[in-house]
């Protein structure tokens, strides 16, 4: 049984002047604008919060699960592309469990 696909957003601070990370980059106020888009998609795609995905210099960022593409220093302006290629990622997630 395959994993229900996701969208991971790190939401790490790190404590310490000059630390690098999703939170302290951004990825809180991104979260609420993607569940929006998504929403408005109508695609049924939690997204988690996790505490670390191992890429803090390049934050925000986020990972489509199970297996999914990363995608790192997001803005605003890259939701869509992001949810776009989310939904690509459901389609062909959808076509190999069929």
């Amino acid at each position: 049984m395959s994993r229900p696909v996701r969208l991971i957003v790190c939401i790490n601070r790190r404590l310490g002047v000059g630390q690098a990370s999703c939170a302290g980059s951004g990825s809180l106020d991104l979260i609420s604008k993607i569940e929006a888009i998504i929403a408005a998609e109508n695609l049924e795609v939690p997204v988690i919060r996790r505490e670390c995905l191992g890429r803090c210099e390049t934050g925000p960022v986020m990972r489509i699960a199970p297996g999914g593409p990363f995608f790192t220093e997001i803005d605003a302006a890259r939701l869509i592309d992001i949810v776009t290629q989310l939904k690509a990622f459901i389609e062909s997630h959808n076509a190999d469990q069929s």
